[in-house]
């Protein structure tokens, strides 16, 4: 009895002591003076280790930890043995290298499957799968969290939940989606029993039903999980949960219920605060819808709005990706300015991404725009880039790929020899202590073997205590970094959803994207049929109008020949007035009623005369209600003025601008004709310039040249053929781009005038002349010529120049139609001529734009004197 209580007190206080020292000590070393046995060393070295990996001394831990796992199996101490192996295992993957954990993972569990107590193999699995998880081999995963859960007491219910939510993410990575959706089904069941939260499992059938095409089950979920979060007015959630509802109402094709979710989710993110990023999102997804609904415009609108939250947020990739979107929308409605703007946006935002993917996408953009451009040789340089990055990347991805199935191969095949390796130590092992017990039973009566013995059990006691001990503190800080790790693998799994959900998307607008252009092209045909019959329409009022004018002429040229008839017969019959008085008096009757009739014709042609005019009066309205309000041309073109004087009450010259973001489109044009056909040539072209400038968003002079030119050839019916009418116009166009100071410039037949001052850089321009005057030294005067074209139809069919170079201060602008310098006055009754009117404006320049205006006036009406004007003149100038 004395011998128990002395066995039992030794081992007490040489516990107590050892709890003494580890807390004691920074390293927590066992005493290695007092023991010297394998079991004792391997403790020290585990302490050792554990030490270093708390100071990520990462070679020491790796070590100390080798040597310690020497010990323990030496002293064949399997718990030893396992808080060692875990160590390790903690070690590689704190070092980032999960598949070198596995094998004494894998090794922990052979251990502990072949004890009596497996209540640590739960854990032991967890941990096998999650390194496989960080692997991206998902079948094991899902293959130990099936062990994991199945070892779980079903009264351990939030375990059991935590490993049931894992195996349902690993085979949702395995692409078995249907299997996915059952297990996260039997979750929430099993949540709902016992009362728990079923938020974050609802999310994940989201997932799962909208990658196999089960939109509505979806849209069910989400509207689930709306009213949750509406019930808590959290509008941050109920804005993310909008915007998924209105992606499953887009896909279900229920567009208009899809964008009215769409503008609840801005409207909810914008009260939660969300950031601009995050509100560009929403609105590129409900950009997109529009597209499919075909609404271009409200497309455009949103995508524009989405780019300008993007400016600030440092978003590049997906601006990038934005940009790219509208430039293929405008490349899609021929609008080759805009798609080009957008599409130069779109890789210098991918570039300052370092995005591969979104250049690759823009740089095949720009190359399809250039082609479509007629500049074959920078669209195939283009493709070259695109087709360099996208060889790049698929080359990246298959390597990944076999390095990925190189890595599973591996792991598996190690994970066989392990486990065959540990079955066979597990032989040896049986066959050793077989040998172990025989030689004990023949040397039991040795004295100092036994009290060996009783000392290693008490030895052995120890550890196992100091072991626990160590093994609880571990265990919490092992749980707290699988709950990070958990965050993790959520965060990582919700981004990989993101980005297939993001490349299913890309892959619906190509085709959203096809149909919108077939519907732009009906509408395009259907807008040229109706623009024909208004022509029409208004082709045959003039006509009428002018039957109506030549039938009433020829009326009263008929009454006064008739009239000249009687006067001449009443001559004769007055040289014999006396003889005849009686029948000149029968005939004054008739005489009096030949002069009513004369007067009442005279007031019909009057009242003919009067309604013309009213009508050509009423045409002067509607032509000037079509041109540019100067109040409002005040406010874009502060100094400037106007020269606008019709030959006749309307006119075939017009001026035009119109604001496109921030720049602005003049234009002075000449119309074929003067007076009322000229007028509606005018209407017709302002027409036409307001469609092309304000509704497409084209700014590009030569593009918009090009389009006026085509729409009214197509107006017109023009084919070419020999003797067709050749009715058309002549105009200068430019367009001012304020923040950069530049100036574009295309012309059909009518210059542009620059005057500058000289000691000013001359612009850079090939096709510009110069002209100077002694008499002023201050100015020279550029003429950037235009092309010798018309906006008709002609021999030459050729792209109209653009010219483009920079503003300076002080620069003065003028446009101008024919009128001024073909007016005949002046004492010889001749042209005014270009060269007398550049010398007019040069002399000029140095006054104020009013004042030039009221010279050109006063110069035009003492040159004309007495003669008549003959043709419509508008002269423009814009001081810069």
């Amino acid at each position: 009895m004395s011998n128990i209580l002395l066995k039992y007190l030794v081992s007490f206080l040489l516990f107590v002591f050892f709890l003494v020292h580890l807390t004691g000590q920074e390293t927590g070393i066992i005493l290695p003076e007092l023991f010297s046995s394998d079991s004792a060393r391997a403790v020290n070295l585990y302490n050792r280790a554990k030490a270093m990996l708390e100071k990520d001394s990462i070679s020491l831990a790796h070590d100390y930890a080798a040597d310690a796992l020497q010990y323990a199996m030496s002293s064949n101490q399997k718990d030893i043995e396992i808080s060692i192996l875990t160590l390790i295992a903690e070690i590689y993957h704190k070092e980032g290298q999960p598949g070198d954990a596995i094998p004494f993972w894998l090794r922990t569990a052979d251990i502990m499957e072949s004890g009596k107590d497996t209540t640590g193999l739960p854990g032991v699995y967890s941990n096998i799968a999650e390194n496989y998880h960080e692997e991206g081999i998902y079948e094991k995963e899902s293959e130990y969290y099936k062990k994991a859960f199945e070892l779980t007491s079903p009264a351990m219910v939030d375990k059991r939940a935590e490993y049931l939510e894992k195996i349902g993410i690993a085979t949702f990575n395995e692409s078995k989606y249907d299997s996915a959706i059952m297990c996260f089904k039997d979750l929430r069941t099993l949540l709902n029993q016992t009362g728990r939260n079923d938020t974050h499992i609802l999310n994940l059938l989201v997932q799962s039903h909208n990658r196999i095409k089960q939109y509505e089950q979806a849209l069910n979920y989400n509207e689930i999980l709306f009213e949750r979060y509406q019930s808590q007015n959290n509008y941050v959630l109920m804005s993310t949960l909008k915007n998924n509802m209105a992606y499953n109402l887009t896909l279900l094709r229920r567009y208009d219920d899809a964008v009215n979710a769409y503008q609840e989710a801005i409207t909810y993110g914008e009260t939660g605060g969300i950031s601009k990023g995050e509100i560009a999102l929403l609105m590129t997804n409900a950009g997109i819808c529009y597209q499919n609904m075909r609404e271009n415009d409200e497309a455009k609108n949103y995508f524009r709005s989405a780019i300008t939250n993007l400016q600030t947020s440092g978003q590049y990739a997906e601006k990038s990706r934005i940009e790219n979107i509208l430039a293929l929308i405008y490349f899609n409605e021929e609008d080759l300015y805009n798609a080009s703007f957008f599409s130069k946006s779109s890789i210098e935002s991918a570039t300052m991404a370092n995005d591969p993917e979104r250049l690759a996408d823009a740089y095949l953009t720009y190359s399809r725009i250039l082609r479509a451009g007629n500049d074959p040789i920078q669209a195939l340089e283009f493709y070259e880039k695109y087709l360099t990055i996208r060889d790049s990347i698929q080359v990246e991805n298959k390597l990944e790929e076999q390095d990925l199935a190189k890595r599973k191969y591996d792991l598996e095949k190690s994970e066989k020899d392990l486990r065959l390796k540990l079955k066979e130590e597990q032989v040896k092992e049986l066959a050793i202590q077989q040998l172990t017990l025989q030689l004990e039973k023949e040397e039991q009566e040795k004295e100092l073997l036994r009290k060996e013995n009783d000392l290693q059990l008490l030895e052995q006691e120890r550890l196992r205590q100091s072991l626990i001990i160590t093994q609880q503190q571990h265990a919490a800080e092992q749980q707290e970094r699988e709950n990070q790790i958990l965050e993790q693998e959520k965060r990582i799994a919700d981004l990989r959803l993101e980005q297939e959900v993001r490349k299913q998307k890309e892959q619906e607008q190509e085709i959203q994207i096809l149909e919108t252009q077939q519907r732009l092209d009906q509408m395009e045909l259907e807008r040229q049929k109706n623009t024909k019959k208004a022509l029409t329409l208004i082709v045959v009022l003039v006509v009428l109008i002018t039957i109506v004018v030549l039938v009433s002429l020829i009326v009263t040229r008929k009454k006064n020949l008739l009239l000249a008839s009687q006067k001449k017969e009443i001559e004769e019959k007055n040289t014999d007035l006396e003889q005849k008085n009686e029948e000149i008096i029968a005939q004054r009757d008739e005489i009096e009623a030949q002069r009513d009739l004369l007067f009442d014709q005279k007031q019909a042609i009057e009242q003919y005369n009067l309604e013309i005019t009213e009508s050509i009066e009423y045409a002067r309205r509607i032509q000037s209600s079509t041109l540019p309000d100067l109040s409002l041309l005040n406010t874009i073109i502060e100094d400037h003025f106007i020269l606008f004087r019709p030959r006749d009450i309307v006119s075939g010259d017009f001026f035009w601008t119109a604001t496109v973001e921030n720049s602005t489109v003049i234009t002075v044009s000449d119309c074929t004709g003067h007076g009322v056909p000229g007028a509606f040539m005018s209407m017709l072209g302002m027409s036409i310039l307001k469609e092309v400038v304000q509704k497409e968003y084209i700014t590009h002079p030569g593009v918009i040249l090009r389009k006026l030119r085509k729409e009214i050839i197509n107006a017109l019916g023009q084919k070419g053929v020999s003797g067709e009418q050749r009715d058309g116009m002549d105009l200068a166009l430019v367009t001012i781009y304020h923040e950069s100071r530049k100036l574009e410039f295309a012309g059909a037949y009518n210059s542009l005038y620059l005057v500058r001052k000289k000691n000013l850089k001359s612009p850079d321009i090939n096709d510009i002349s110069i002209f100077d005057s002694e008499d002023h030294k201050e100015y020279l005067l550029y003429e950037i010529h235009a092309d010798k074209m018309p906006i008709a139809y002609y021999e030459r069919m050729d792209k109209f120049t653009t010219h483009e170079f920079d503003l300076m201060k002080g620069d003065i602008i003028y446009l101008f139609t024919d009128g001024y310098a073909d007016q005949f006055g002046g004492p010889a009754g001749k042209k005014f001529m270009y060269k007398p009117f550049k010398r007019l404006l040069l002399g000029n320049a140095h006054l104020t734009m009013d004042k030039q205006q009221k010279i050109l006036s006063d110069t035009l009406i003492k040159w004309m004197g007495t003669l008549v004007q003959v043709d419509d003149i508008c002269v423009m100038g814009i001081k810069i």
